[in-house]
């Protein structure tokens, strides 16, 4: 029974750091299974500091996947080295005035920053204009403009009606019949649901959101931001000594 209960305390504390159990783990009946929680609870009750642990633990992992998942989403825009190991993601939307208010820093990120890369995602959450400037943002992209479209739109001041959107895209070089043709691909709809997703995993409902090497930033606070910004490259240039 000794060599049972250390099994399962083994499995349980394996469980609990998301490691595969042991197959032994399997062969328990019930009365060993009540002996070995009874076990595993006292233990834990004696030392709580074993599952804030694990706890922490968890959670840092999980931040870590989601992290993962943001910056590497092939569907979203970019710009800047793929390898950059520095990459800031901006949640926005075209109808948010401290994102206008970012366009000119983020840009001038962009000009200046090759070991930096931006990711942007489109977030539509102030109105019906919103969701459809960022449903055409999206179905642009294969066009190979979007950068030019993303910034236009964001420039923009007034009512961003679908003619006004049909016409900024056109200045931009944009193919309008065969942007609007995309506009209806369920796959658009679905990034934007996987964005907010995201967003709403991390408590947030508001834009501009930046995350900067996993990181958050509310709003647009160019102090912080640049503050943030200069941490990371610090600590990229020293662990590239």
């Amino acid at each position: 029974m000794v060599a049972h209960i250390a099994r399962a305390c083994l499995c349980a504390i394996a469980a609990l750091f998301m490691l595969p159990p042991p197959a032994a783990a399997q062969t328990f009946n019930a009365q060993e299974q009540a002996e070995i929680r009874a076990v595993v609870r006292e233990y834990l009750v004696n030392n709580p500091d074993v599952l804030r642990e694990a706890l922490e633990a968890l959670q840092e992992r999980a931040e870590g996947e989601r992290w993962q998942r943001m910056k590497s989403d092939p569907r979203d825009f970019s710009i800047g080295p793929a390898d950059a190991p520095i990459v800031i993601v901006e949640f926005f939307d075209y109808r948010c005035g401290f994102c206008h208010a970012a366009l000119e820093w983020v840009s001038d990120i962009a000009r200046t920053r090759n070991d930096v890369r931006i990711v942007l995602k489109e977030f539509p959450i102030l109105s019906e204009e919103s969701m459809e400037a960022a449903r055409a943002a999206i179905a642009s992209m294969p066009q190979g403009r979007y950068w030019a479209f993303h910034r236009a739109l964001m420039e923009f001041r007034g009512e961003l009606t679908s003619a006004r959107i049909d016409e900024i895209a056109r200045q931009s070089g944009i193919d309008v019949p065969r942007m609007r043709r995309a506009m209806n691909d369920p796959n658009v709809i679905r990034l934007l649901e996987d964005n907010r997703a995201l967003a709403i995993d991390m408590n947030n409902q508001a834009t501009p959101l930046f995350v900067i090497n996993g990181e958050p930033i509310a709003g647009f606070d160019p102090e912080r931001l640049n503050a943030r910004l200069r941490a990371v490259t610090r600590e990229v240039r020293q662990a590239q000594r």
